[in-house]
């Protein structure tokens, strides 16, 4: 059973709506009138003394609750990230959509995703807007129409932003490459001055998805398994910028 199952069914049995804690733990919470539980990145479920505890204990211990409202409970079926606004302006802000928009079909790809993040016309539309501030970001997105974006939100109030995916099934390699990949464009559109909305004709999926994660900063050792999962659904290959020449 994956984290999304465990946690899905544990909401049901015990009748409580789970809460998705977002950054920095990426963990659900499950709070009873006698207990809290909350499930992290890897699945392994503690209690509110910080105690490992199994699905089957918990299930074996408690009664099911009756009244449970199966209708309301969350469906888990997607990955999902909200990350704070702190150290963004309006200018950093486009170039996350940017970055996001000019990778989004590679993407999609790397998590068999049929659902865009944001229309096509959002990015060279919102060029044209004044961003400087996050105050002239929020405007033009409000004269743009926020229906361009049904993945990605922007919370000014409590100063978050969230970025949804919709897939068939994740596992938890599958949701730490997600998060990964999210985290590393959000550092990097924090950095560039001017990041280009421009989608690149791929021939190569494979290739371009990976020198670009590698630009992004994604190298090293402690990263191959993020590497692996993002680039396993690509068509291509990683090691050369053209399939048919192998050798050149």
């Amino acid at each position: 059973m994956n984290r999304k199952e465990m946690v899905k069914r544990l909401g049901e049995f015990l009748g409580v709506k789970p809460k998705y804690l977002s950054a920095p733990t990426f963990a659900y919470a499950i709070v009873t009138e006698e207990e809290t539980y909350t499930i992290d990145r890897q699945g392994t479920i503690r209690n509110s003394n910080g105690d490992a505890k199994h699905y089957d204990e918990i299930v074996n211990l408690a009664e099911p609750n009756k009244n449970s409202e199966a209708a309301m409970l969350p469906e888990l079926d997607g990955l999902e990230i909200t990350l704070p606004l702190a150290g963004h302006t309006g200018n950093t802000l486009r170039n996350l959509v940017n970055m996001l928009y000019s990778k989004q079909h590679l993407i999609m790809m790397a998590f068999e995703s049929n659902e865009p993040l944001m229309d096509d016309t959002l990015p060279k539309d919102l060029s044209e807007k004044e961003t400087g501030t996050l105050g002239d970001f929020k405007k033009a997105l409000d004269e743009l129409g926020l229906g361009k974006l049904p993945n990605l939100a922007f919370d000014f109030e409590n100063e978050t932003f969230t970025i949804k995916l919709a897939v068939q099934s994740f596992d938890s390699e599958t949701v730490t490459a997600f998060q990964d990949l999210i985290g590393f464009i959000d550092r990097n559109a924090k950095k560039q001055k001017r990041a280009s909305f421009k989608r690149s004709q791929d021939e190569n999926p494979k290739y371009s998805f990976r020198t670009w994660l590698i630009r992004l900063g994604m190298n090293g050792p402690e990263y191959k398994t993020t590497r692996k999962v993002l680039l396993k659904n690509l068509s291509g290959s990683a090691a050369y910028r053209k399939v048919s020449e192998p050798n050149g």
